[in-house]
């Protein structure tokens, strides 16, 4: 076979390995040169059978392949490793990288909205950025300030006394006095405030736009209707949960109740659209995750209540022991009892809304503040702080150089914001 009739049929072997095309460049590029140094090289070479020459570039195509998906592999185990390392691994160690000066009162207190932080004493709320760079600033006088936040609105209320004021990341909503002491204020997204407010053999729950123009007003008696343990209005304001606490026959008895003052509770006496009533139960804390479920969080376990015009309980657990503490974001909640054991005297246990255990951990310290932010659980007290996930690892665990007054997470790769009395520190944990 001369040369030109071998070129030929070269050429035609090769129109019939297009599909090579499709591979990456460098494969491709390996592969052009492999069959230029087959066209072009030594007599032996090109003196191969056809066949041969089909069996060589099949193997140089297998061995780029191979290669490639070895790269691949490693790069995935590496990866993986890693992953693996920074969600199971305990760090002891932290690096302040960044610091912000942090001048202010003693008892200031924190609350985190969207990218920035509100301070709030009984001297005046605050809004800084997360460097501590003022927004706005608004002055005022309380004795014992409280406060709540829903979505990007606050409301701060004087304990005991007549002072209620919204706001919001742009500043003042609006601010007002109420004619009773203030108990305890709750506040939605659109800045709806509910208030308890005590009169002698009286309590109120009373509802208030951000201008202090009155909404509705509940009278009640521990005769009649109990006690309120605590309120909580939904996020658009439209729906209010109350626990009340009173005795039925000598024994205790907590009621749930649900008020709807839109569309839904414009037919039913005083707006109750539902109520539930649990024996020899207290009920101390009642929260809405979203406009349509609430949880009561019992003294001996929890209740789930869903619906959107008449919230009806949905999932319950119980417990029989003593809770300790308890803390939620909007997906899942978490308790804290005494274990027994001298080691670990603790255990955390993390539930969702549909009543299902998605973890239990025993630890080693009760802490003053405990919260979920962000996928995250953080404990704190003065100088020591814990972060575990919800699945119950342990990730980080240091005694800190500093007194601590808050602890936040941003969703930074091993990095948090621990505020204290003169600083905002962002550190990165090791």
């Amino acid at each position: 076979m001369n040369k030109d009739k071998w070129k030929n049929r070269f050429n035609s072997l090769i129109q019939k390995l297009r599909f090579l095309k499709e591979e990456d460049p460098d494969s491709e590029d390996e592969i052009l040169v492999e069959e230029k140094e087959l066209s072009s090289g030594s007599p032996s070479e090109r003196d191969l059978p056809e066949g041969d020459l089909r069996e060589k570039l099949a193997r140089n195509r297998r061995f780029v392949r191979i290669r490639r998906i070895a790269i691949v592999v490693l790069i995935v185990l590496v990866a993986g490793g890693f992953t693996l390392y920074n969600r199971t691994n305990t760090f002891s160690d932290y690096v302040i990288v960044d610091s912000y000066e942090n001048k202010v009162a003693a008892g200031s207190k924190y609350e985190s909205v969207g990218k920035n932080i509100y301070r709030y004493s009984s001297d005046g709320i605050s809004c800084v950025s997360r460097k501590n760079e003022l927004k706005w600033s608004i002055t005022y006088n309380m004795q014992a300030p409280v406060a709540d936040v829903c979505g990007g609105t606050m409301a701060v209320a004087e304990q005991q006394g007549n002072q209620i004021y919204v706001v919001n990341e742009d500043g003042l909503v609006g601010n007002f006095n109420t004619l009773l002491p203030i108990l305890k204020v709750r506040v939605s997204k659109q800045g709806v405030v509910a208030v308890v407010l005590q009169e002698e053999g009286i309590t109120w729950v009373s509802l208030y736009r951000p201008d202090g123009t009155s909404i509705a007003n509940d009278k009640t008696t521990v005769a009649q209707s109990g006690y309120p343990l605590d309120i909580d209005l939904s996020p658009d304001g439209q729906k209010l949960a109350v626990s009340y606490l009173g005795i039925k026959e000598g024994i205790i008895e907590s009621r749930v109740v649900f008020y709807h003052f839109g569309q839904a509770g414009q037919s039913e006496k005083d707006h109750v659209v539902s109520s539930a009533n649990y024996l020899d139960t207290v009920i101390p804390e009642i929260y809405f995750t979203d406009n349509s479920r609430a949880v009561a969080v019992a003294d001996n376990g929890f209740m789930v209540f869903k619906g959107n015009d008449a919230p009806e309980q949905s999932a319950s657990v119980s417990f029989e022991e003593e809770v300790v503490s308890a803390f939620h974001d909007g997906s899942r909640i978490g308790f804290l009892f005494r274990s027994g054991s001298a080691e670990y005297p603790y255990r955390m246990e993390i539930y969702n809304y549909s009543g299902h255990k998605k973890a239990s951990k025993e630890i080693d310290a009760s802490f003053d503040m405990i919260r979920i932010q962000n996928g995250q659980i953080l404990m704190y007290d003065d100088h020591h702080c814990e972060v575990y996930t919800l699945s119950g690892t342990k990730r980080f665990s240091s005694v800190y150089e500093k007194e601590i007054a808050d602890v936040f997470y941003f969703s930074e790769f091993r990095k948090y914001m621990i505020i204290t009395r003169d600083s905002f520190d962002r550190i990165r944990i090791s």
